[in-house]
């Protein structure tokens, strides 16, 4: 694949994508109707038009990424943010602060942050601690496991594509560094005596003004 069909790939993929993935929500949306609230199945179809939501937002953030190269800007949560990724994967929040917002798109930051999660139970890992600290005009995420690791000698290389240590196509690590960086931040990983640290670093949001 040459290097501006691989450029575009992202919003090739998006615009053949919106289309089917708009008609599988009307269809659950449909059947949802039909379902009594306190029929079981009703939990089952909210959980999917929930993840399928959150494919919506996914798709089009890289959809804006590929025209403009930036995510679509909006005030994102970070607490929210964290904790709604942190309960998909059994992740402990240490702490996050309830004020610290973001400009973005929550629903790319928040693979990411899933990325990261995902890569570390796939290492092994048996805990996931996330930790959120704001400094000056900055915030940081910090999403340490104690998974395998990552070997010091490969540190320079894990958010290249096409880079794997379990023979994977290599997109995960590439995707979340992509991401950080559309939104004007940095990412960096920490080899651990037993596991690994990545800490995302955004610019926080300005403050909005107090109502009269």
């Amino acid at each position: 694949m040459s290097q501006v069909a691989a450029s575009r790939l992202p919003g090739v993929l998006g615009h053949e994508l919106r289309n089917p993935l708009a008609s599988a929500m009307t269809g659950i949306m449909l059947v949802r109707e039909m379902v009594d609230a306190d029929d079981p199945r009703a939990q089952l179809l909210d959980g999917a038009l929930r993840d399928l939501d959150r494919l919506t937002g996914i798709i089009d953030g890289w959809l804006a990424m590929a025209r403009t190269g930036r995510a679509s800007a909006g005030r994102v949560s970070v607490d929210r943010l964290v904790r709604s990724a942190a309960g998909r994967h059994g992740a402990e929040v240490l702490c996050c602060p309830l004020d610290a917002h973001v400009e973005g798109n929550a629903a790319l930051l928040e693979r990411a942050i899933d990325n990261l999660c995902e890569n570390a139970r796939q290492a092994g890992a048996r805990t996931i601690r996330i930790a959120v600290q704001c400094l000056d005009d900055e915030v940081s995420l910090h999403i340490e496991d104690d998974g395998c690791g990552v070997p010091k000698d490969q540190l320079e290389r894990i958010f290249a594509a096409g880079w794997s240590s379990r023979g994977g196509a290599g997109l995960g690590l590439h995707v979340v560094g992509a991401t950080v960086a559309a939104h004007r931040g940095s990412i960096r990983c920490v080899a651990l005596a037993r596991g690994t640290r990545f800490t995302i670093t955004l610019p926080l949001a300005a403050s909005r003004p107090a109502l009269a």
